[in-house]
């Protein structure tokens, strides 16, 4: 497909790299020359300098030709207007980063009077994953599939744990619950498990289960943690706004510090019920002065990652039940793993990348079992997604036993109508299923039938 990308930050060089390898043909357009020479010659791609709203901009980079047109500079107002232009152009399909809080209630109108056809708000998203994991604390992450039925958690196995020493095939019977192991990362390397897969302790694994079926996991496990009650919020960004409101309508009582005297100011008056203090997050005589120690859960959501990450260290020295941590920059996410015990880090920015990334597959397959949701899971190295199965998919009607997948491949659950399947040999595909599939990211997958040999 020939996709073009306006914005050359963060989340337009990681679209880039994810689209340029899996084999599209992208363009990108930024107003900084320089960025976009060392784009071009990264990631051998095609790059124009100038404004990504304008008309002849536009029409030079070949929008009229343009499968999907993606805008996501720093400005919403701009990647809106960009769409609009694109639209007009003949883009065959258009994506927004649109971030203000003020458009939040606005998303409907921009897709049916705009012609804006997906609209995605990184900063909401963030919020919503911290919330999962604030509801499910013993989980480092959470991805919900299938309307929040089933869900992807993230643990790591301590030298206590049942899991221990415990080959896959006997955890059904040892554990009597229903949840499927189905990526499991060792040091540097990634494993999509079979039956007689030991675990070990230090691996991080990522299972599914319904969500009703969470907490009864967790118990067994041993992992239940008491529910979290308040929570400390550093750094008054969007995702604080949005988070701040969801915790509080579900009883959490919060606590924000923001360093900018004006921005605080806002979002004092903004924020019902939240106590929003002036100062710096990162300092520990404010974090002590302010009660750190007492919080069942602290959230670093600056927009300096070195910040959050000091931040986010000194509360696990504390001993906070719960640390979460926003962080962009990939290559700290080893040096942080290392240095802070079960934290969980959130990226808006692979966020964002995730969702586009299945967008673009969708768009790619709209004949086939079409992508309902994406993640990027075990840092980049596996993707979880959400299929449905369309009337002429291969899987139907055949018990699992008896199709054979590709290497690292594998059906992770199954939802028939609202009924949740842990998979068996013996479990059956019917169309109209969520299928949720686990691969190793250097395998594209769009269509349900290309997870087949």
């Amino acid at each position: 497909m020939n996709i073009i990308i306006v914005g050359g930050g963060k989340v337009g060089i990681s679209l880039t790299s994810l689209l340029s390898n899996e084999g599209h043909n992208v363009t990108i357009i930024d107003t900084m020359p320089k960025l976009i020479e060392n784009i071009v010659n990264d990631y051998d791609v095609i790059g124009y300098c100038g404004n990504g709203a304008a008309f002849t901009v536009q029409a030079e980079a070949g929008v009229s030709k343009c499968d999907i047109f993606i805008a996501v500079t720093g400005s919403d107002e701009l990647n809106i207007m960009s769409c609009i232009v694109a639209e007009k152009l003949g883009a065959k399909h258009s994506v927004a980063r649109v971030r203000d809080p003020e458009y939040s209630h606005q998303t409907e109108f921009m897709r049916n009077k705009l012609g804006i056809d997906m609209i995605i708000n990184p900063e909401l998203e963030a919020a919503n994953e911290i919330s999962r994991i604030v509801e499910f604390p013993a989980a480092t992450k959470i991805e919900s599939f299938a309307k929040s039925r089933v869900e992807l958690c993230e643990i790591t196995i301590s030298q206590d744990s049942v899991l221990n020493e415990m080959p896959l095939f006997e955890l059904r019977k040892k554990l009597n619950v229903a949840m499927l192991i189905c990526a499991v990362q060792r040091g540097d390397e990634l494993f999509i498990p079979k039956g007689n897969f030991v675990l070990k302790a230090g691996d991080r694994i990522h299972f599914t289960a319904s969500r009703s079926e969470l907490g009864k996991i967790f118990r067994l496990l041993g992992m239940q943690k008491k529910k979290i009650k308040s929570a400390l919020i550093v750094g008054g960004s969007r995702t604080s706004y949005y988070l701040c409101q969801r915790l509080a309508t579900a009883g959490i009582k919060v606590k924000l510090i923001e360093s900018d005297p004006a921005r605080a100011s806002r979002l004092e008056a903004e924020l019902d019920g939240i106590t929003v203090i002036c100062g710096d997050g990162t300092d520990t005589d404010i974090l002590n002065e302010e009660g750190l120690a007492n919080f069942d859960a602290s959230v670093a959501l600056t927009d300096i990652d070195e910040e959050n990450l000091i931040m986010s260290m000194y509360a696990n020295k504390l001993g906070v039940e719960k640390t979460i941590c926003k962080i962009n920059r990939t290559a700290l996410l080893g040096m942080f793993s290392s240095v802070v015990a079960n934290c969980s880090i959130i990226s808006p920015k692979d966020l964002t990348a995730g969702m586009i990334l299945r967008y673009a597959r969708a768009v790619n397959n709209l004949d086939g079992s079409r992508i309902k949701t994406l993640y990027r899971i075990v840092e980049g190295m596996a993707e979880a997604l959400e299929f449905i199965s369309a009337d002429n998919c291969s899987l139907n009607g055949k018990p699992l036993k008896d199709l054979k997948l590709k290497p690292n491949m594998l059906i992770a659950c199954v939802t028939h109508g609202n009924t949740v399947l842990i998979p068996d040999g013996n479990t059956v595909i019917s169309a109209g299923d969520s299928v949720i599939v686990i691969t190793s990211a250097d395998h594209a997958v769009s269509d349900l039938n290309e997870i087949l040999l």
